[in-house]
């Protein structure tokens, strides 16, 4: 346990230290790429061990949660009320494409029906790995490493597309533009936040609702967002502190997946995960032929991968985070209340028809 925790010191310390140095040489999310560069120069060449502490990584969630949150204002939610048409047929488009993209997947890879429709689903990671687990054909292992890994290549290949489209890493600037959290609120304020977002929290938790430490602070501040109208953001320094937190354990999950991947699971990941993000930036192409929207708001609205991820990437490339976050929120909930359970009743009406 010491030298875990010397272990974490050291790696956070190279964390700052490369965010830094990525920062001056302008590199896209420096403050997300330094930490997991960090973690896996740690791990890989100085050979040391680390288990990151889930609950130092949820901070980090949370805090990312407050600031998406702080973004849910009246006129934001009014201009995303008139657009739900497409954040429903995005979501039904990207789900299409990964179900194609699984067909693929399953003849590269050697693997059964259910283990790559499993693995296909783009933000899902908790109910498709439960559903894996469940199901005596599905391989729990490819779909594990299938879905955790898609990760590494929303953090490699998003940022790099994104910041094509973006406004050159304008988080800080957009966050500057409403005033700090610590400027608008009182005591009483902090207070009724802290234990709102505790209290759902909670209440997620307990129900295994999905990504619980980013969706209870957002419905929280969504909540006082409009009963009092007040507008804030949180200080760039704390989206930081966010990243390197989060930003170390995707970077620790990276350098565990190393170990567990052949050359054919590998080649088989890459072009699904690749081949779902390439889909999606040519799915918004289309969409953007029909509608007057930014075309990297677009992008990171409809890229497959974890919530968290994109929106440090939204954050970083001056993206529109409240957009982002209602299309990603309404996907989640897709999932959770229509495509998993009928992924669910299908397997299991596959399952006897041809027997177990």
């Amino acid at each position: 346990m010491h030298r875990n925790k010397q272990n974490i010191i050291i790696v956070s310390l190279l964390a700052i230290i490369l965010g830094f140095i990525l920062q001056s040489i302008h590199m896209i999310l420096p403050w997300l790429f330094g930490p997991i560069f960090a973690s896996i120069i740690v791990i890989k060449l100085v050979k040391r061990s680390i288990k990151w502490p889930n609950w130092l990584g949820n901070i980090g969630l949370l805090i990312l949660g407050v600031q998406m949150g702080s973004t849910f204002t009246l006129d934001v939610l009014h201009d995303i009320k008139d657009e739900w048409l497409q954040i429903v047929l995005m979501s039904v488009f990207i789900i299409l494409l990964a179900l194609i993209i699984s067909i693929v997947f399953k003849k590269i890879a050697n693997v059964s029906f259910e283990t790559a429709l499993l693995s296909a689903i783009p933000g899902a990671l908790s109910q498709m790995v439960v559903m894996a687990e469940e199901n005596k054909k599905a391989d729990l292992l490819i779909v594990t490493l299938t879905q955790t890994s898609r990760i590494m290549f929303v953090v490699i290949l998003v940022p790099i597309i994104s910041s094509i489209y973006g406004s050159n890493g304008s988080s800080s600037r957009q966050i500057d533009a409403a005033p700090s959290i610590f400027s608008v609120l009182d005591l009483t304020g902090y207070i009724t936040l802290i234990v709102g977002i505790i209290i759902l929290f909670l209440l997620f938790y307990k129900i295994k609702f999905p990504v619980p430490h980013l969706l209870a602070p957002i419905f929280v501040l969504l909540t006082w967002n409009l009963y009092t109208e007040q507008v804030f953001s949180l200080d760039y320094q704390l989206i930081i502190i966010a990243q390197v937190l989060f930003g170390i354990r995707i970077g620790v999950q990276i350098s565990d997946l190393i170990n567990n991947l052949t050359k054919k699971t590998v080649f088989a990941i890459a072009f699904q995960n690749v081949s779902l993000i390439l889909g999606a930036f040519i799915l918004v192409f289309i969409f953007d032929l029909f509608i007057d929207d930014n075309i990297n708001d677009l992008f990171l609205s409809a890229a497959p991968g974890g919530m968290a991820q994109i929106i440090v990437v939204a954050l970083e490339t001056g993206g529109d985070v409240a957009m982002i976050s209602s299309y990603h929120i309404f996907r989640i909930f897709f999932i959770l209340l229509i495509i998993s359970p009928l992924i669910k009743v299908f397997l299991s009406i596959r399952s006897k028809k041809y027997g177990n």
